[in-house]
């Protein structure tokens, strides 16, 4: 009797693993500039790499420096009949974060996502006329929500950006989880 009640929890294991079938990607990304004397939204679009591969380009000109301070307002929102708040919604100092990275902050998560996609590495304050937030070519992977798993849906990542105690932007990007990878639908 043992080695059936094993036998059959074993096999439930191996059924309900990943077999290939999910995935994630990006639906749309959509970005806008409060302030238009302050801050340029030059590139806010997907792109597609390959079948399947779905990469998100975003591109702010800053238009006035220098850049002492930033706040960042990062919230998760889930597709149910409309986008309604969903496990995060932090708000905090991203100069300090990136002077003092914490890794157990839920922020540090996804910003370990994102650098090898951006120029988002240096400390303020910003001072170079040349410089502007870049990301480029940011596609998601499973990987990324091994350590926050996330569960099957529709999602959407708000990050709302102030400088001096002003929102001036947000982007919000749109992305499916556990969306089947079925051969025969073509999109």
């Amino acid at each position: 009797m043992k080695f059936t009640v094993i036998t059959v929890f074993v096999l439930t294991l191996i059924a309900s693993e990943n077999n290939g079938d999910i995935t994630t990607r990006h639906t749309n990304v959509k970005c806008e500039a409060f302030d238009k004397l302050y801050l340029e939204v030059v590139t806010c679009r997907l792109k597609v790499l390959g079948r399947g591969i779905i990469a998100e380009n975003i591109h702010f000109k800053i238009l006035k420096l220098p850049i002492r301070n930033i706040t960042i307002n990062f919230s998760v929102y889930k597709k149910l009949s409309g986008y309604h708040p969903f496990l995060f919604n932090v708000t905090f100092d991203f100069c300090h974060f990136l002077r003092h990275p914490n890794p157990l902050s839920v922020f540090h998560l996804f910003y370990k996502a994102l650098m090898p996609y951006t120029n988002l590495n240096h400390t303020c304050p910003i001072n170079v006329s040349s410089h502007d937030f870049i990301l480029k070519d940011f596609v998601l992977a499973d990987e990324m929500y091994a350590k926050i798993p996330f569960p099957k849906g529709s999602y959407m990542f708000s990050i709302r950006m102030a400088t001096e105690g002003v929102w001036r932007g947000v982007v919000n990007t749109y992305f499916d989880i556990n969306v089947d990878n079925n051969p025969n639908i073509r999109f």
